[in-house]
């Protein structure tokens, strides 16, 4: 998924009062969904027609219920009308419009605490990790772990088509960066495919603050400091391309970000 820069901390006080809104489908329940699959986009309406029926097909063959929580990062192309209408067939569906753009992080918290599952996995809008990995991680969160993450980086992960060379190398600079400065032992800080209980969800993000690329690392760090233990998992995993990501100011606010995230731990932020 692509996202616009995040703000400067004034636009983003301002954008704490501006609309944020959530329409639910007529028919869903107040059921408590045993899953909830958050999905954060910006500017997917050409992905949509794709990923949606892959979504639906996957999920009605399960035997546990499910709600899909949507969350619209402030797109410009119609992408929350086109969720509604692909995804009206489905009985528990969220679909949120956040408004202005803030950037990937704060649409995946947005779409954490919205959530009513027991469990809670975010993935991203092209389906680069295949639904079906999820089967792999329900062994480890019923034998206890509240955070299971997915990884293309261990032992026993399959890379379909890799990223440009580029990307691939950014990335793991940036996860051995990330081990050395806030998280310890992780082999995979951006793989789009995570998951966590919902009291885990809602102690994490709760607490997380950042809304640019380097989320993923602040929620894990404070995962790690509060003393969760996560359990990673070899995924399958395909680029798709027409990503927007931007070498050069996307890296470098990504590197900035776990500057803050020491720095933010050092106030208490995540107390």
């Amino acid at each position: 998924m692509a996202h616009r820069d995040p703000m400067d901390p004034g636009e983003v006080a301002l954008a704490d009062k501006l609309q944020t809104t959530t329409r639910t489908a007529p028919e869903a329940t107040v059921e408590q969904p045993y899953l909830s699959i958050v999905i954060p986009v910006y500017n997917e309406a050409k992905r949509l027609p794709n990923s949606v029926p892959k979504l639906i097909g996957y999920f009605e063959a399960q035997d546990y219920t499910y709600e899909f929580v949507i969350v619209d990062d402030g797109s410009s192309d119609g992408t929350a009308q086109l969720a509604r209408e692909l995804l009206a067939p489905v009985k528990n569906l969220q679909v949120i419009e956040s408004r202005p753009n803030r950037g990937k992080g704060h649409a995946v918290k947005v779409g954490m605490l919205a959530a009513r599952g027991k469990v809670r996995l975010f993935c991203d809008a092209d389906l680069s990790t295949p639904l079906s990995e999820m089967e792999h991680f329900w062994p480890w969160l019923e034998s206890g772990y509240k955070i299971v993450i997915g990884s293309r980086k261990m032992l026993g992960a399959t890379i379909v088509r890799h990223q440009p060379l580029w990307r691939e190398s950014l990335g793991k600079v940036f996860t051995w960066l990330t081990n050395v400065i806030a998280t310890n032992g992780i082999s995979d800080i951006t793989c789009g495919f995570k998951c966590f209980t919902a009291d885990a969800a809602q102690e994490l993000f709760s607490r997380s603050v950042l809304d640019d690329w380097s989320f993923d690392a602040e929620v894990l760090y404070i995962a790690q400091r509060r003393g969760y233990k996560i359990k990673e998992v070899p995924v399958s995993w395909h680029d798709t391309p027409g990503t927007k990501v931007r070498l050069l100011k996307d890296s470098s606010r990504s590197l900035a970000g776990l500057a803050r995230i020491r720095m933010n731990d050092v106030r208490g932020r995540y107390r």
